[in-house]
């Protein structure tokens, strides 16, 4: 397993608009494009703060991942993510240390991004999240980014 650095800092938000608008005013924060994800019924943007990004998502049903996030802890963090090398591997030693995942296997998504490098990729990237009840009531995630990606 080879955790590379934390990558991102997701933040559960019900209006997009307003907390992208606050991370560009207080931060001067790069705005990416607005990312669409019906798996769990959210979108984001990711506000690259100096070295780090901000995943910043809001839901899109009254229903989700982040719906249902925001009906029981408000708006505010709810994720770090860690840049890995294999994703697959890292899930398999963590889980020999008794960490359970919320789910069995990484879900992928296709996506466009611009790495720290200033490349644009339209690729697919693949991740897991720990389940909280195993890591400090903490929800990680682990991120394994296309070949060539550069993170910060």
């Amino acid at each position: 397993m080879d955790i590379q650095r934390i990558t991102e800092v997701g933040i559960a938000v019900p209006d997009l608009d307003a907390a992208v608008a606050l991370f560009e005013n207080l931060f001067d924060a790069d705005v990416g494009d607005l990312i669409q994800v019906p798996l769990y019924d959210m979108e984001f943007k990711m506000c690259r703060v100096g070295r780090v990004d901000f995943e910043v998502m809001a839901p899109t049903a009254e229903t989700g991942v982040i719906a249902d996030f925001l009906g029981k802890r408000g708006p505010g963090l709810h994720h770090i993510a860690f840049a890995v090398d294999d994703v697959v591997d890292t899930m398999q030693t963590l889980r020999a240390k008794g960490v359970q995942f919320v789910g069995e296997t990484p879900a992928t998504l296709t996506t466009s991004m611009v790495d720290f490098a200033g490349r644009r990729f339209d690729d697919e990237i693949s991740f897991t999240f720990s389940h909280p009840t195993s890591i400090l009531g903490i929800l990680f995630e682990f991120i394994e980014y296309p070949d060539g990606y550069a993170t910060p």
